[in-house]
């Protein structure tokens, strides 16, 4: 991928095009519907933010539109997302107190930090960069943050508060110690609200089961004036739409607040992408990940602007907009365009709904990401994979949820970089039954002692560089022993890479070899590293008629420059068909060791 400018100031006009009243129509349908589903939503999420739950509408309002517009996917809807809220919550731990003004503004800072990152990375096509995070991590993750999530809703399901934390134990704890302070009437409407939407899906996934719940809930509420009897309510929920404000921010802030407005950043790009690619590829769409970046980048912008908190792409309304057939960005018009009137018109009205049905819809969203039994499933596929999910999924019961996460994409990187600093190298020899190359020390079969042919299986570059210099040195060392060896045949077939230090080190190597009265070959070297080599003077450490295209030129050639004389009467091999050239009529080779 190349790295430079992509900015498409009106991406949404693509749409446009052909645009009709039966495309309209879907549009209306799919964003109303969406809208049903996002208000209780987000009124939760900001409640899983530390945010007062009027701040999730907020985070709704524009950021959706400006998301749509700007995006490149008519399916992916963008707002409050538990995952992100929790990210959010957890990276200004301890800088507030959740729900205070300043915890306020720390939000708004943050969103603006997640929104620049983004929308620069997309702007200089450097969306790749998700790519670093890996599957084993994610496992782990999701796991985890959805039983912190869930932990984190029992309080206000129960009637108590719980830690304000993000570590899984300290949570445990508080909630095992304060169980008796639980309020049945507290209880009873969050199972209640629980239920509604647990049935409304049984019956009909577009049942907007959250939205039942809130109303319903919020009627009981007002009817017996459920907040006599100790059940939470929203309370006081102000009425109009925010205007734009820039929240004070100094240099000690941002300090504080950088690392988890990467790993917030980070998850959202992860989130954002692999939705709108799965529904793109579904839909047959044109679809530019770029772009998406962009707008999601925009988006944060503006929830900081307007008293908003982080947001990201929904994978449950993406995918009842995907259902729903919606035909254009106009969908995520809509659907803000109807939280707008609910934030000029309806707000109050929220006054009553209780704070236990905004649990049960939070649960009910992520009850079923808790899978440890995934961590499992890697393990047996790949066992570093599963200890790298089961180390980012018990860290959480300990650290804040971003600082977990870093930990796991560092050993998953690390891992990596780890054995890529000792690669495979493999003596090769040929299998006398399928005449073809094989790893002479795995199967057991005999080598040319003349030749050693070796094959590094990964590019070489200054991390690996000295390792493949003392393995090969070492093999040829051994060899030397107890055998006439001549040639070192390097095939670079696998190698698609080498850098400065790797050339360098192969050019040392070379000169070792001939000091040890052996002469160096190489075979099979790829138009990427040829350029690399040639700049370096290969050419005046191996000699001309020592460099070969394939394995087959390899050995036909070097098999002429061998010692013929001890071939026939010495060696007990027959490595190669050529052998029997040299060999006595009935000779008979040992074909194993």
């Amino acid at each position: 991928m190349k790295i430079g400018i992509n900015f498409n100031p009106a991406p949404f006009l693509f749409w446009l095009k052909d645009y009709n009243r039966d495309k309209f129509i879907k549009d209306l349908i799919a964003g109303l519907t969406i809208a049903a589903v996002l208000v209780p939503q987000s009124m939760a999420y900001a409640l899983l933010a530390g945010m007062p739950p009027i701040y999730g509408l907020y985070a709704s309002f524009l950021p959706v539109a400006v998301a749509a517009l700007f995006g490149s996917s008519r399916f992916l809807a963008t707002g409050p997302v538990a995952i992100i809220a929790l990210l959010s919550a957890s990276a200004v731990q301890g800088l507030a107190e959740p729900g205070s003004q300043r915890w306020v503004e720390l939000m708004a800072i943050l969103a603006l930090m997640v929104g620049f990152i983004t929308f620069f990375v997309g702007l200089f096509k450097l969306g790749f960069v998700v790519e670093l995070i890996s599957t084993s991590v994610i496992t782990g993750f999701v796991s985890a943050g959805a039983l912190v999530i869930a932990l984190s809703q029992v309080g206000h399901f129960l009637g108590f508060s719980v830690a304000k934390t993000t570590h899984i134990y300290t949570v445990i704890a508080d909630i095992i110690q304060k169980i008796g302070q639980a309020n049945p009437y507290t209880l009873a409407i969050g199972v209640l609200a629980y239920a509604i939407i647990w049935l409304s899906r049984k019956i009909h996934p577009l049942v907007p089961g959250a939205l039942l719940a809130v109303i319903i809930t919020s009627l009981l509420s007002y009817h017996f004036q459920l907040k006599n009897f100790g059940v939470s309510i929203v309370g006081d929920v102000p009425q109009g739409i925010p205007g734009p404000y820039i929240p004070s921010v100094d240099f000690e802030t941002l300090a504080s607040l950088w690392g988890g407005a990467l790993v917030v950043a980070a998850v959202g790009l992860m989130e954002a992408m692999s939705i709108a690619k799965r529904l793109a590829f579904q839909a047959g769409d044109r679809w530019d990940a770029n772009q998406e970046l962009i707008g999601q980048g925009l988006a944060n912008i503006v929830a900081g602007i307007f008293r908003g908190f982080p947001v990201g792409g929904s994978f449950s309304r993406s995918a009842l907009n995907f259902q729903l057939g919606g035909q254009s960005p106009l969908v995520g018009v809509i659907t803000a365009s109807v939280i707008g009137l609910t934030l000029l018109l309806i707000a109050p009205a929220f006054y009553y709904l209780p704070k236990a049905t905004l649990s049960a819809i939070v649960l009910s969203a992520v009850i079923g990401l808790i899978k440890p039994q995934e961590i499992f499933k890697l393990y047996k596929i790949n066992k570093m994979d599963g200890i790298i999910a089961g180390i980012t999924f018990v860290s959480v019961f300990f650290m804040d949820l971003w600082v977990a996460l870093t930990l796991g994409i560092v050993i998953s990187l690390g891992s990596f970089v780890y054995k890529t600093m000792y690669p495979r190298i493999v003596v090769l020899t040929r299998n006398p039954q399928s005449h073809t190359f094989v790893n002479a020390e795995r199967e057991r079969l005999p080598e040319c002692p003349q030749i050693l042919y070796i094959r590094p299986n990964m590019s070489i570059y200054y991390a690996n560089a000295e390792y493949v210099y003392e393995y090969i040195l070492q093999k040829a060392q051994e060899r030397q022993k107890d055998r006439p060896l001549k040639y070192v045949l390097v095939d670079l077939e696998a190698v698609n890479y080498i850098d400065a230090t790797g050339g360098q080190t192969l050019m040392r190597l070379f000169d070792e070899l001939k000091r040890m009265g052996l002469e160096p070959a190489l075979a099979n070297i790829g138009c990427d590293v040829f350029p690399i080599l040639d700049r370096l003077g290969f050419d005046k450490k191996v000699r001309e008629d020592l460099v070969f295209d394939s394995k087959g030129q390899s050995i036909t050639e070097l098999f002429k420059k061998l010692d013929h004389e001890y071939c026939a009467k010495v060696c007990p091999y027959a490595v190669f068909k050529e052998c029997y050239s040299v060999k006595p009529a009935d000779f008979k080779p040992i074909t194993s060791l």
